[in-house]
Protein backbone atom coordinates (compact mmCIF):
# COMPACT_ATOMS: atom_id res chain seq x y z
CA UNK A 1 0.00 0.00 0.00
CA UNK A 2 1.38 3.53 -0.88
CA UNK A 3 2.05 5.40 2.00
CA UNK A 4 2.28 8.74 1.01
CA UNK A 5 3.51 12.12 3.64
CA UNK A 6 4.04 15.73 3.45
CA UNK A 7 6.35 16.96 5.92
CA UNK A 8 6.02 20.31 8.05
CA UNK A 9 9.87 20.97 9.88
CA UNK A 10 10.31 17.92 11.32
CA UNK A 11 6.39 16.42 11.51
CA UNK A 12 5.55 13.85 8.82
CA UNK A 13 1.99 13.69 8.43
CA UNK A 14 0.07 10.72 6.57
CA UNK A 15 -1.95 12.35 3.78
CA UNK A 16 -5.29 10.87 5.31
CA UNK A 17 -4.81 12.41 8.64
CA UNK A 18 -8.46 14.35 9.06
CA UNK A 19 -7.86 18.03 7.42
CA UNK A 20 -8.68 19.31 11.25
CA UNK A 21 -5.62 17.79 13.10
CA UNK A 22 -3.07 18.98 10.01
CA UNK A 23 -4.98 22.37 10.26
CA UNK A 24 -4.26 22.97 13.61
CA UNK A 25 -0.71 21.72 14.17
CA UNK A 26 0.10 23.81 10.66
CA UNK A 27 -1.23 26.80 12.91
CA UNK A 28 0.91 26.21 15.83
CA UNK A 29 3.94 25.48 13.67
CA UNK A 30 3.44 29.12 11.82
CA UNK A 31 2.95 30.67 15.21
CA UNK A 32 6.16 28.87 16.56
CA UNK A 33 7.53 30.73 13.28
CA UNK A 34 6.31 33.75 13.99
CA UNK A 35 7.98 33.55 17.71
CA UNK A 36 11.31 33.43 16.20
CA UNK A 37 11.27 35.87 13.75
CA UNK A 38 13.20 38.15 15.33
CA UNK A 39 16.05 36.04 16.08
CA UNK A 40 19.79 37.78 15.86
CA UNK A 41 20.56 35.19 14.25
CA UNK A 42 19.40 31.85 11.90
CA UNK A 43 21.12 28.25 11.13
CA UNK A 44 20.12 27.56 7.57
CA UNK A 45 21.20 23.84 7.50
CA UNK A 46 20.75 20.75 5.24
CA UNK A 47 20.06 17.41 7.18
CA UNK A 48 20.31 13.85 6.06
CA UNK A 49 17.60 11.48 5.34
CA UNK A 50 15.90 8.79 7.40
CA UNK A 51 17.45 5.49 6.97
CA UNK A 52 16.26 3.85 3.68
CA UNK A 53 15.55 7.11 1.98
CA UNK A 54 16.48 9.38 -0.81
CA UNK A 55 16.72 13.03 -0.05
CA UNK A 56 16.04 15.03 -3.49
CA UNK A 57 17.35 18.64 -3.43
CA UNK A 58 16.45 20.60 -6.40
CA UNK A 59 16.93 23.95 -7.73
CA UNK A 60 16.19 26.33 -10.58
CA UNK A 61 17.71 29.03 -12.23
CA UNK A 62 16.65 32.03 -14.30
CA UNK A 63 18.42 35.16 -14.94
CA UNK A 64 15.13 37.03 -15.93
CA UNK A 65 11.70 36.77 -17.10
CA UNK A 66 11.89 34.34 -20.07
CA UNK A 67 15.43 34.25 -20.67
CA UNK A 68 17.37 30.91 -20.61
CA UNK A 69 16.54 28.86 -17.59
CA UNK A 70 18.71 26.12 -16.31
CA UNK A 71 17.80 23.08 -13.83
CA UNK A 72 19.89 20.95 -11.11
CA UNK A 73 19.59 18.70 -8.51
CA UNK A 74 21.39 16.41 -5.83
CA UNK A 75 20.32 12.94 -4.60
CA UNK A 76 21.80 11.49 -1.26
CA UNK A 77 21.30 8.85 0.79
CA UNK A 78 20.90 8.57 4.79
CA UNK A 79 24.37 9.01 5.48
CA UNK A 80 24.70 12.20 2.93
CA UNK A 81 26.26 10.22 0.13
CA UNK A 82 26.35 11.32 -2.97
CA UNK A 83 24.18 9.13 -5.28
CA UNK A 84 23.12 11.26 -8.69
CA UNK A 85 23.08 14.56 -9.74
CA UNK A 86 21.67 16.20 -12.94
CA UNK A 87 22.32 19.70 -14.71
CA UNK A 88 20.31 21.05 -17.97
CA UNK A 89 19.60 23.91 -19.44
CA UNK A 90 15.87 24.04 -20.68
CA UNK A 91 15.86 26.97 -23.15
CA UNK A 92 13.79 29.99 -22.26
CA UNK A 93 11.38 29.64 -18.92
CA UNK A 94 10.25 31.65 -16.04
CA UNK A 95 11.73 31.28 -12.29
CA UNK A 96 8.39 29.42 -11.49
CA UNK A 97 8.65 27.07 -14.31
CA UNK A 98 12.66 26.28 -13.79
CA UNK A 99 11.98 25.39 -10.29
CA UNK A 100 8.66 22.92 -10.96
CA UNK A 101 10.69 21.27 -14.13
CA UNK A 102 13.64 20.38 -11.74
CA UNK A 103 11.79 18.89 -9.45
CA UNK A 104 9.88 16.92 -11.99
CA UNK A 105 13.13 15.56 -13.17
CA UNK A 106 14.63 14.42 -10.28
CA UNK A 107 11.50 12.13 -9.40
CA UNK A 108 11.98 10.74 -12.94
CA UNK A 109 15.42 10.02 -12.07
CA UNK A 110 14.55 8.71 -8.83
CA UNK A 111 11.78 6.59 -10.03
CA UNK A 112 14.38 5.37 -13.38
CA UNK A 113 16.94 4.82 -10.22
CA UNK A 114 14.30 2.35 -8.37
CA UNK A 115 14.19 4.42 -5.02
CA UNK A 116 10.43 4.70 -3.90
CA UNK A 117 10.94 6.76 -0.28
CA UNK A 118 11.79 10.06 -1.41
CA UNK A 119 11.96 13.70 0.49
CA UNK A 120 11.82 16.45 -1.94
CA UNK A 121 13.45 19.43 -0.51
CA UNK A 122 13.77 22.92 -2.16
CA UNK A 123 14.13 26.73 -1.54
CA UNK A 124 11.42 27.36 -3.80
CA UNK A 125 8.36 28.31 -1.22
CA UNK A 126 5.99 28.57 -4.09
CA UNK A 127 7.10 24.95 -5.02
CA UNK A 128 6.89 23.59 -1.66
CA UNK A 129 3.23 24.77 -0.82
CA UNK A 130 2.16 22.98 -4.18
CA UNK A 131 2.34 19.89 -2.61
CA UNK A 132 0.54 20.98 0.23
CA UNK A 133 -2.48 22.55 -1.77
CA UNK A 134 -1.70 25.89 -0.33
CA UNK A 135 -0.98 28.13 -3.57
CA UNK A 136 -3.33 28.22 -7.16
CA UNK A 137 -1.23 28.50 -9.96
CA UNK A 138 -2.12 30.98 -12.95
CA UNK A 139 0.23 29.86 -15.33
CA UNK A 140 -0.37 26.83 -17.82
CA UNK A 141 2.98 26.06 -17.88
CA UNK A 142 3.07 25.70 -13.92
CA UNK A 143 -0.01 23.94 -13.98
CA UNK A 144 1.24 21.43 -17.04
CA UNK A 145 4.16 20.51 -14.94
CA UNK A 146 2.19 20.77 -11.54
CA UNK A 147 -0.15 18.05 -13.05
CA UNK A 148 3.17 15.82 -14.55
CA UNK A 149 4.45 15.53 -11.11
CA UNK A 150 1.63 14.29 -9.59
CA UNK A 151 1.57 11.62 -11.79
CA UNK A 152 4.74 10.59 -10.32
CA UNK A 153 4.33 10.84 -6.61
CA UNK A 154 1.35 7.94 -6.64
CA UNK A 155 4.61 5.67 -7.71
CA UNK A 156 6.09 6.45 -4.98
CA UNK A 157 5.91 4.21 -1.47
CA UNK A 158 6.98 6.84 0.63
CA UNK A 159 7.20 10.90 -0.07
CA UNK A 160 8.07 13.80 1.97
CA UNK A 161 8.21 17.53 1.41
CA UNK A 162 9.86 20.76 3.03
CA UNK A 163 11.61 24.12 2.48
CA UNK A 164 14.43 25.20 2.83
CA UNK A 165 16.47 28.21 2.94
CA UNK A 166 18.90 29.26 -0.29
CA UNK A 167 21.70 28.09 2.28
CA UNK A 168 21.30 24.75 2.89
CA UNK A 169 20.79 24.29 -0.70
CA UNK A 170 23.25 25.41 -2.32
CA UNK A 171 24.75 21.57 -3.70
CA UNK A 172 21.20 21.92 -5.61
CA UNK A 173 22.10 26.14 -6.86
CA UNK A 174 25.83 24.88 -7.86
CA UNK A 175 24.17 21.87 -10.50
CA UNK A 176 21.50 24.25 -11.39
CA UNK A 177 24.32 26.82 -12.49
CA UNK A 178 26.00 23.74 -14.58
CA UNK A 179 23.72 23.49 -16.60
CA UNK A 180 23.93 26.88 -18.23
CA UNK A 181 27.81 25.15 -19.61
CA UNK A 182 26.31 22.02 -21.66
CA UNK A 183 24.29 21.80 -24.58
CA UNK A 184 23.07 18.49 -23.75
CA UNK A 185 21.62 17.06 -20.41
CA UNK A 186 24.18 15.72 -17.64
CA UNK A 187 23.97 13.28 -15.22
CA UNK A 188 26.35 12.14 -12.60
CA UNK A 189 26.29 8.81 -10.68
CA UNK A 190 28.30 8.20 -7.63
CA UNK A 191 31.06 10.91 -8.80
CA UNK A 192 29.70 14.57 -8.57
CA UNK A 193 31.75 17.18 -10.40
CA UNK A 194 34.31 19.32 -9.02
CA UNK A 195 32.25 22.10 -8.19
CA UNK A 196 30.27 20.36 -5.56
CA UNK A 197 32.43 18.61 -3.78
CA UNK A 198 33.08 20.51 -1.16
CA UNK A 199 29.79 21.65 -0.48
CA UNK A 200 28.74 18.04 -0.53
CA UNK A 201 31.29 17.58 2.54
CA UNK A 202 30.16 20.00 4.32
CA UNK A 203 26.45 18.90 4.26
CA UNK A 204 27.44 15.42 5.14
CA UNK A 205 29.56 16.89 8.08
CA UNK A 206 26.22 18.64 9.43
CA UNK A 207 28.41 22.60 9.15
CA UNK A 208 26.35 25.29 10.31
CA UNK A 209 25.93 28.20 8.86
CA UNK A 210 25.09 30.97 11.04
CA UNK A 211 23.50 34.30 9.18
CA UNK A 212 23.91 37.20 10.93
CA UNK A 213 21.17 40.35 10.69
Amino acid sequence: MIRRCVKLHQIIFPTSYPEMIRSCVKTSLRLLTQRNHHSNASSFVWEKPYSGWIKLNFDGASKCKFSNASIGGVCRDHEGLFMLGYAECIGRATSSVAELAACKRGLELALQNGWHSIWVEGDAKTVVDVFMNEVRLKSKEDLRIVREIRVLIPQLNDFSVSHIYRQGNRVAHEFAKLGYRYQKPQIWRNNPPNEVQRLLRHDAEAEVIILKK
